[in-house]
């Protein structure tokens, strides 16, 4: 049995310890429930090279994950897009896609784009883990240097981009949302101004 101290009047065993220690930085760095929720904006803080509901959304020219054509932001202006940075290695992307996938055929004929971009991944491990999930919305492929995820400051996956008609970026969601969120969004981004 490992030996347990005693400081101050207080015993702490090694587990105890690490607990307190795993909140006191969960709590230094904001973590918890609000990192799978939409972030509607403004940012709290605001950092160099992060694209932030309110501001234009970075443009980008991609190569689509099938095929030859291409996938650009500038192509999809005046429709609300969603824009969904994922990979194959993604645990929660597995949960994520068949969200999206209800959601495309919710809103088909809605004018609403989504837009899956591949981040870090290699592409032939996106291609087969999309068609096992049977994607049907539009997909490129960050070609593994990715450009439009350090563009859009995505550092962890999922994340998702909620952008408006004029190419503003409304809300952003880190991980997956509930479905109630995901429409509350799409919502958000459809409406006329």
């Amino acid at each position: 049995m490992p030996a347990k101290r005693r400081r101050g009047g207080v015993l702490l065993g090694g587990l105890a310890l690490a607990v307190v220690i795993a909140i006191g930085i969960g709590a230094a760095l904001g973590s918890g429930p609000a990192d799978t929720t939409i972030d509607p904006g403004p940012a709290k803080t605001r950092i160099a090279g992060v694209a932030t509901p309110g501001s234009r959304a970075p443009a980008f020219d991609l190569p689509q994950l099938f095929g030859h054509g291409r996938v650009s932001l500038a192509a999809l202006r005046g429709h609300p897009v969603i824009v969904n940075f994922w990979a194959s290695y993604c645990g929660a992307c597995r949960s994520e896609f068949p969200v999206l996938a209800d959601l495309v055929k919710q809103h088909r004929g809605d004018g609403l784009a989504v837009v899956g971009v591949t981040f870090r991944d290699i592409s032939s491990d996106s291609r087969d883990f999309a068609r096992g999930h049977h994607a049907t919305w539009t997909l490129a492929d960050d070609e593994n240097s990715d450009t439009v995820g350090r563009d859009y400051g995505v550092r962890s996956i999922p994340q998702t981009f909620f952008i408006d008609r004029d190419g503003v970026i409304r809300a952003r969601s880190f991980g997956l949302p509930s479905r109630a969120a995901l429409e509350a969004a799409v919502k958000r981004i459809s409406a006329r101004s």
